[in-house]
């Protein structure tokens, strides 16, 4: 009898250790560590590739719009100086002051050189130039056919202080600017050189006539 009695106390001890086993598992605390430990342990670094990720496309896109930037430079700039070098070579024949036509050959001689130059860049970089000249050139070009005497020579050295204005400010900005370093060095060459040309153009101007050269110094 005593050991029947003791069997069951002993058996109700035993059940009574397995309940408390049981309760403390399910608690929260429990519950909220094994939520915490089976979080996958590569999302950290996912995160960290998805940030790197971004950070690349947005590099590779700032490069590909400074390339775009740089070529399109290279773009005008090549029909720029064939405006002036096809435009000066007209006018060496067809202005009446001597003073415009000096201007004039100044620019087939100087604009050629430019031209060059700017060719031999554009070929290492697999760069293919334009043909053409920039529309406003071509009107000017219509209008000198069309022209003689003093009023060819004045518009003519209005358009050349306006071209020469706007060309000095394009290059310094390419000069500081631009990504491609031949680029970068050939703008900032040809500055000074634009810069002697606008001032040229503003004293010719002046004598002839013209509007744009009041500001002649």
């Amino acid at each position: 009898m005593k050991k029947s009695l003791i069997i069951s106390l002993l058996s109700l001890g035993l059940l009574a250790v397995g309940c408390s086993s049981n309760n403390k598992a399910a608690t929260p605390e429990n519950s909220s560590s094994s939520s915490s430990s089976a979080q996958p342990a590569g999302s950290s670094d996912n995160s960290s590739n998805a940030n790197s990720s971004s950070s690349n496309t947005s590099s590779s896109a700032s490069t590909s719009n400074d390339a775009n930037s740089d070529q399109h430079f290279i773009t005008d700039a090549a029909k720029g100086n064939r405006k002036e070098v096809q435009l000066g070579q007209m006018m060496v024949s067809k202005a009446s002051d001597p003073n415009v036509k000096k201007f004039a050959q100044m620019m087939v001689d100087d604009h050629t050189k430019a031209l060059n130059e700017l060719q031999q860049i554009a070929q290492n970089k697999n760069i293919t130039l334009p043909d053409g000249m920039p529309d406003d050139a071509k009107d000017l070009q219509d209008k000198i056919k069309s022209e003689s005497g003093k009023q060819l020579d004045k518009d003519y050295m209005d358009a050349m202080v306006q071209d020469h204005q706007k060309d000095v400010q394009e290059f310094q900005d390419a000069s500081k600017s631009a990504q491609d370093k031949d680029v970068k060095q050939w703008a900032g060459k040809m500055v000074p050189k634009l810069q002697q040309h606008l001032k040229k153009a503003q004293q010719v101007d002046s004598k002839v006539g013209g509007n744009a050269g009041n500001n002649a110094q």
